[in-house]
């Protein structure tokens, strides 16, 4: 792209910009600087043409620095987040893996349960069951309540050696 040149009359002085910028923009920044340099002569007459380009040029300078540092923190914080991410995604990939190891696991824990289950002899019938399912759990020996004869306490006749033991309540 060829420079351009530009002429352009900002606050009665006239000069020649050369930019690989356009024209439009070149004269937008013209603009721009006129009206700070205006502003500034408005609020102070006595103040010149020079000295009032110095004050927008210093203006200026101030905001592209703060910008540049804006800039810059926003650069970090991007590097930071893109790192974070990085992080994330490696953490992400390696639960997955770690996930993928786990349910083949499960599908080997299952299939040799499976063959265990299968390999187990079963029981043919219900004669050859285990001796101690055969036998019923012991129940406990009670006494009906109204065959027990009037003033005795059932509870007293629970056996035939409790029955001479001594009780304590009755001393």
């Amino acid at each position: 792209m060829s420079k351009n040149r530009i002429r352009l009359e900002i606050c009665g002085v006239e000069c020649v910009i050369a930019s690989d910028d356009s024209e439009e923009y070149i004269r937008a920044i013209g603009a721009e600087v006129a009206r700070s340099m205006n502003a500034m002569c408005r609020q102070n007459e006595r103040i010149s043409i020079a000295t009032a380009a110095v004050f927008a040029a210093l203006n200026y300078c101030d905001d592209a620095q703060k910008a540049k540092a804006a800039a810059d923190n926003l650069r970090a914080q991007i590097k930071n987040y893109v790192e974070d991410a990085s992080h994330a995604r490696m953490e992400a990939d390696e639960a997955r893996r770690e996930a993928d190891r786990l349910s083949r696991e499960v599908q080997r824990l299952r299939a040799r349960l499976a063959e265990e289950e299968a390999d187990e002899p079963k029981p043919e019938s219900s004669s050859h069951q285990d001796p101690k399912e055969e036998q019923p759990a012991p129940a406990e020996a009670s006494q009906p309540q109204e065959n027990t004869p009037e003033g005795v306490d059932p509870d007293a006749e629970k056996g035939f050696i409790s029955f001479f033991e001594k009780k304590t309540d009755e001393e």
